[in-house]
């Protein structure tokens, strides 16, 4: 029985190390969406202020 989960556990570690991705193009793509997610939430924060002005003020 100790047999069959080692050898489920020595695959899943094959095939996870043939499809890793470079650090290098994960750090590109975070780099990314970092920036655009912080103009996101910028503008949403302005656009809340600019009707919450317009509405109650």
């Amino acid at each position: 029985m100790n047999k069959l989960f080692s050898n489920l556990i020595d695959k899943d570690k094959k095939l996870s190390l043939s499809t890793k991705i470079p650090a290098k193009k994960i750090n590109e793509k975070s780099n990314s969406l970092i920036i655009f997610g912080f103009i996101i939430s910028l503008s949403s924060i302005f656009l809340l202020l600019y009707t919450i002005n317009n509405k109650f003020g």
